[in-house]
């Protein structure tokens, strides 16, 4: 209109710089170059036609000349694929023939077959007539698959309405971010409010006070000023950023600093040399590097995104030695495999501890009743064992195999979770037998079946370091006969004329199975001997706040995006020396049993009282320290998990019935920031640790 003013600011510019770079940027059309041959792209989808013309440049990359796509009709939507495969061709040519007449060209087309079609013995009549249509071209088609064939896909398919998307009219405008901006600043924040903070700060008034009374500071501390009755500091040093005045944050703002500093959406959780850069550049208190320190190392989302430590391994713990042969014995299974001949994928592993003598069974699934199954065949040809060891498999744990123990007087006993290294006499076993048959299948894999005895045979009489014998000969007493002891070796003696076989083969295995005890022992304390010390700030006890390390992910998700580090759970009862049972802290139903390996012990979070709770008092109590509480109190111990949390210590609990009825017996005044110590109070009335007078934690 005459009456409007026109204006042409920095948005309107920015928007056509915009629209300019989408016109000059990829893809862009190129214009064609009758000199150089064409190629067409076609495809052709359940609804749709499009086809793409190509051509390239010196340096051999694509460019598109047109595009071009249209809807099916309701007769061609019944076409076979082939047919509108065909179609698609069809349309391309007539479509670009004022580009394509008179010259050589090649079509793309992802059907295979229509790359033949000149060959076919009986096409169909339709296909027929659109070749027909098409001699006066001359082209080629070449198969180019799908995945390959993006441009042309694209323009065949039908749109389909987002549910995510808007209408212009619920879009508001948008506003550019200064890049210089500071994620917290003054105008922000309505100063006065800013002002009564700080005079209810004992910190901030202490300062105040001493620049009243023209206290010397000292030279390595911040040079504090008042300005229009705010308080603020700036350090002398040559930093870009040091010169600069900086806020002194009173306590009850802290949190929010920290807030918008570490979790806002802008600054993304960034790491503590990050954090603690952004924090100084606008801030300061008292004790701001260990503030900020605690406060990332205890963050929510840090520590559930954070790696795992595979080298701080809590120690190996040892299984008690056996006796004699199948008193304890192991089992697993393998797969899937390659089906093999005769339809078995999978692979049954039964190894004796004494011994390590290996059983392995073929079998086309794992069952329970397979498992089961192949259990009975090994104790027919062996004995029943006492103990049964094997992981935390269905198979394994099903009611049918229960009552199979339960019958055999087995005693089972399980893995944890994500710890196959608490059943890694089989394991290695397994690797064994892979690695032995990868050697001896052919190219198809399937003839693995065949050479399994093979691999068993080899494994059997092979020499083992940790009972410096071969599994055979523990097992029966001689040596059994090789191929390689076909070429050369000593006349094997025979007992059938000798009474004192059987006596002579007792008296052979007696002293090799006491050797081979003593071998066990050995090696057990070899292991134990070369192992590390858990680190005592990963140790774990009753009461400790941790999270679940997990290393599988939900489906359709990114393991590289996936937070493998479960949200918190409580620690109530320890089983051994390194397996914990732990409770979710808002799911008190969920209990598992885990690893310490898994757990993540977590690091308090001091907090601090938000604006809108600043006004509340804070109070605390120390108590004397109790015994270790059971399983069912430590369950009813602890809140549930609202972020502070308090490590309770290797040795002492506090109940929070008598935290709160302590609290409320007494009266104390609000609780203020100590100058002395520098640390500062908590909004929770379950602190764990002992405070001094004033209510601060020491």
């Amino acid at each position: 209109k005459e009456t409007s003013k026109f204006t042409w600011s920095e948005k309107e510019q920015l928007a056509f710089d915009s629209l300019k770079n989408c016109l000059i940027s990829e893809p862009c059309l190129s214009l064609p170059d009758f000199s150089k041959p064409f190629a067409l792209c076609s495809d052709a989808s359940k609804f749709s036609l499009g086809a793409v013309l190509i051509q390239e440049d010196d340096t051999g990359f694509q460019h598109p000349v047109a595009f071009a796509s249209r809807k099916l009709g309701p007769t061609e939507i019944k076409y076979s694929v082939c047919e509108k495969e065909a179609l698609g061709i069809l349309f391309a040519i007539t479509h670009f023939k004022n580009y394509l007449y008179g010259s050589e060209f090649i079509v793309y087309c992802d059907q295979q077959s229509l790359s033949r079609i000149k060959t076919l013995k009986d096409p169909t009549s339709r296909i027929s007539r659109w070749f027909l249509t098409l001699q006066e071209y001359s082209y080629k088609i070449i198969h180019k698959p799908g995945r390959l064939n993006h441009m042309a896909d694209y323009l065949s398919r039908a749109r389909y309405p987002n549910e995510d998307s808007v209408s212009i009219t619920d879009i508001h405008e948008v506003h550019a971010l200064n890049s210089n901006c500071t994620e917290f600043n003054l105008s922000s924040f309505p100063i006065e409010e800013l002002i009564a903070k700080q005079k209810s700060d004992s910190y901030c008034n202490n300062i105040k006070s001493k620049l009243e009374s023209n206290f010397q500071f000292s030279p390595k501390s911040p040079k504090f000023f008042i300005k229009n009755d705010l308080l603020l500091c700036y350090r002398e040093n040559t930093g870009r950023h040091d010169s600069k005045a900086k806020l002194v944050v009173p306590q009850s703002l802290v949190q929010n600093v920290l807030q918008l500093c570490h979790d806002n959406n802008s600054v993304a959780h960034s790491g503590l040399s990050r954090t603690l850069k952004r924090v100084k550049v606008n801030y300061f208190w008292h004790g701001l590097y260990h503030t900020v320190k605690q406060y990332i190392a205890s963050c929510h989302s840090c520590i559930q995104r954070r790696g795992f430590a595979k080298t701080s391994k809590a120690p190996v713990q040892r299984i008690p030695t056996t006796d004699f042969p199948f008193q304890k014995c192991a089992f697993d299974a393998v797969g899937p495999l390659i089906t093999s001949t005769f339809g078995n994928k999978f692979i049954i592993v039964i190894s004796d501890y004494f011994t390590r003598y290996a059983e392995a069974y073929p079998v086309p699934n794992i069952q329970s009743s397979t498992v089961a199954r192949v259990l009975l065949d090994f104790i027919s040809r062996h004995s029943i064992m006492e103990t049964l060891y094997s992981d935390r498999g269905s198979n394994f744990l099903s009611e049918a195999m229960m009552e199979v123990y339960q019958r055999l007087g087995i005693s089972e006993r399980h893995t944890l979770s994500f710890n196959p290294q608490g059943n890694g006499l089989v394991e290695r076993l397994n690797k064994t037998l892979i690695d032995t048959l990868s050697h001896l299948v052919s190219e198809t894999q399937e003839d693995w079946c065949q050479h399994l005895p093979l691999a068993l045979m080899a494994f059997r009489n092979a020499y083992h370091r940790t009972v410096e014998e071969t599994p055979a000969f523990l097992l029966y007493g001689r040596d059994p006969v090789m191929p390689y002891d076909l070429v050369f070796s000593d006349p094997v003696r025979t007992y059938s004329d000798t009474p004192s076989y059987a006596q002579q083969l007792v008296n052979r295995l007696q002293s090799t199975y006491t050797l081979v005890k003593n071998n066990l022992e050995k090696s057990a304390d070899e292991i134990q001997k070369h192992q590390k010390p858990f680190p005592k700030s990963k140790r774990i006890c009753v009461g400790n706040l941790v999270y679940l390390h997990t290393p599988k992910i939900k489906l359709h998700t990114s393991k590289k995006l996936a937070k493998q580090n479960q949200v918190p759970f409580r620690v109530v009862k320890q089983n051994s020396l390194v397996s914990f049972k732990i409770q979710h802290i808002n799911q008190p139903s969920n209990k598992q049993t885990v690893h310490v390996n898994r757990l993540v012990k977590v690091v308090e979070r001091d907090t601090f009282p938000c604006i809108q709770d600043s006004s509340k008092n804070h109070c605390s109590n120390s108590h004397s320290l109790e015994r270790q509480p059971d399983e069912d109190e430590t369950s009813k111990l602890y809140p549930p998990y609202t972020l502070p949390y308090k490590d309770p210590g290797e040795d002492a609990f506090i109940p929070l019935n008598q935290q709160i009825a302590s609290s409320s017996a007494v009266s104390t005044p609000a609780v203020t920031n100590n100058s002395q110590t520098g640390v500062l109070p908590r909004s929770c009335p379950y602190d764990l640790r002992p405070r001094n007078a004033n209510g601060f934690v020491y």
